[in-house]
């Protein structure tokens, strides 16, 4: 059970909970009322963007002096606020001014809210995607001999806005060869060279919310080996996926792919978790990990992940972006992955 009164600073959450995105401000729930702690700067844009039932509270003259007359007018006993985002000296803070009122971590409750997506923000999540493959569809044909890994990063943030999204959901992961092997690589300036192979990990931010895709680019015929070991991931991932629906745990999702990759003395080399929530956040509830028994639900949208790594040699993950649903799943993700598909001449 939340507390009567909740200190929202995660800026995803204030914006789900609304709909303000300025860069700095908290929104205080109540159970019938909003209220959006702001200064001076921000408040057309609230009033442009919220709802007109969310009240301003204007902080222009000090949070401390705003803070200490709110709670003497609805006098709040107990807050509930969010120990993974808010920071540490404003907890203190709010410890100090908040005199009779206690303070309560309530975790991840909040961000559990947005787990199930409106028709809205599928909406926004199917244009990120498809402005994300876009993207990848110009890269894969301007590709050439020479360039970087951080060159071809910095031209998928370019053709990210040009394109039409509001920017990169994280910054994109170029790995060639054995650099591939490293799951959360670096981008470096190792040069392109044709035979070489790319994997690249990408997304685009569209109204706010994210995408997230990964594949394989081999500039020559893979060698045997990268034939075996990227047939296993995407194996591994379409076992996943026909398995996949309203009601299954994360865990027991993570453990398809793991006991797989087991059978064949691979399963230490796959270093995370199956896939993880989408949504304004590029990482967010629900997970598909071995540490998540919580169930997917209906109307959830998560990524579909294995991935298997050789240290000095190349490592294989195919990532895909699906909408969880009571029976099965609807793929976000159109861009080929069929082995043919990512072999490409430059």
């Amino acid at each position: 059970m939340l507390p009567e009164a909740l200190f929202v600073s995660n800026k995803a959450n204030i914006r789900y909970f609304s709909s303000f995105t300025g860069t700095k401000g908290y929104l205080v729930i109540l159970k019938k009322k909003k209220f959006l702690f702001i200064d001076a700067r921000y408040h057309l844009v609230a009033q442009n963007q919220c709802q007109k039932s969310i009240t301003i509270v204007d902080t222009t003259k000090g949070f401390e002096k705003a803070w200490k007359l709110f709670l003497r007018e609805h006098k709040i006993k107990k807050l509930g606020f969010e120990g993974a985002h808010l920071s540490y000296k404003m907890w203190h803070r709010l410890q100090k001014i908040s005199h009779g009122t206690r303070l309560v971590d309530i975790g991840d409750k909040l961000n559990g809210k947005r787990m199930i997506k409106s028709e809205i923000e599928l909406r926004s999540l199917y244009m990120s995607q498809k402005i994300n493959e876009e993207v990848f569809a110009k890269i894969k044909r301007w590709l050439r001999p020479g360039l970087t890994e951080k060159q071809i990063g910095w031209k998928i943030e370019k053709l990210a806005h040009l394109l039409g999204a509001d920017g990169v959901s994280f910054k994109p992961i170029v790995a060639i060869n054995e650099n591939s092997a490293s799951p959360h690589h670096e981008n470096t300036d190792r040069r392109l060279k044709r035979g070489d192979m790319i994997l690249v990990d990408m997304g685009v931010i569209y109204d706010g919310y994210c995408s997230d895709m990964t594949r394989i680019i081999f500039t020559a015929n893979p060698t045997a080996e990268q034939k075996k070991i990227y047939e296993l991931v995407l194996r591994a991932q379409e076992t996943v996926t026909k398995k996949l629906r309203a009601g299954i745990k994360g865990s027991v999702a993570d453990n398809i792919a793991r006991s797989l990759f087991k059978r064949y003395g691979l399963d230490k080399q796959f270093s995370h978790a199956l896939g993880h929530g989408v949504g304004l956040d590029i990482h967010e509830l629900p997970n598909l990990s071995q540490a998540y028994s919580g169930t997917l639900k209906a109307g959830c949208v998560v990524t579909v992940e294995p991935g298997i790594y050789l240290p000095g040699k190349f490592g294989i993950r195919i990532e895909d972006m699906v909408l969880i649903k009571k029976k099965g799943i609807f793929n976000l993700t159109k861009a080929g992955k069929k082995l043919k598909s990512c072999i490409i001449r430059i």
